[in-house]
């Protein structure tokens, strides 16, 4: 299998929406929360919207895919976020109409966002541009460990280096060993916290990884 990184058009996003999805297996509260319904069409629907909105109001994002070349298949997409002369605002999530079946899920998605977010935003406030954030990163499950995650997150690193950025990410613990390949060392081992009233629901674990 020959892969090629590339950028995906606007085109592409409903064919790897789903494969996104299917590569987290709904083990993450946080996406399950902040992105819901991802095992449904119409959630994937929404987030492919949300997807392109964002995309289109956020000039520090920049979206990655990796082809077969063989089959012409995306099997792997990552998100970096590039802040090379600006620090970025601290976001809310927000999402049109329907993104969230209830005011009370939706109120829970910006808790858990918010306390997901706290060390990158507590990182990007004490430390100096350029900084690049891997917001997402996700390969096919049939995919997995054949170079395409190296692949994605190489771009990154490569371009911190050469712009002379740090680069943060949280990671699962399926994922912390490729980041450490590349050079992220994990500062913090955290639970996302949420309000008392949210304390019924699952609880996520992540590291939070930053590279010099």
């Amino acid at each position: 299998m020959l892969l090629e990184l590339g950028v995906p058009s606007d085109d592409e996003f409903p064919s790897f929406v789903p494969m996104t999805f299917e590569a987290m297996g709904g083990r993450s509260e946080f996406v399950n929360a902040v992105w819901p319904g991802g095992n449904t069409k119409e959630g994937q629907e929404m987030t492919v919207q949300r997807f392109l909105y964002l995309k289109s109001v956020l000039p520090s994002t920049r979206w990655l895919k990796v082809t077969d070349t063989d089959t012409g298949e995306i099997v792997g997409v990552a998100q970096w976020d590039v802040y090379e002369d600006t620090k970025p605002p601290e976001l809310v999530v927000d999402g049109p109409p329907g993104a969230w079946k209830t005011d009370e899920d939706k109120e829970f998605a910006q808790a858990i966002f918010e306390s997901f977010m706290q060390e990158r935003w507590k990182f990007i406030r004490e430390n100096d541009v350029p900084i690049l954030a891997l917001n997402i990163m996700t390969v096919a499950p049939k995919h997995q460990h054949k170079g395409v995650g190296t692949l994605l997150q190489k771009w990154g690193t490569d371009l911190a280096d050469k712009i002379g950025a740090a680069c943060v990410v949280e990671a699962t613990n399926e994922g912390r060993w490729l980041y450490e390949k590349g050079g992220f060392v994990v500062q913090r081992h955290l639970t996302v916290e949420v309000p008392e009233k949210f304390q019924d629901r699952p609880k996520q674990r992540v590291f939070f990884m930053t590279r010099p």
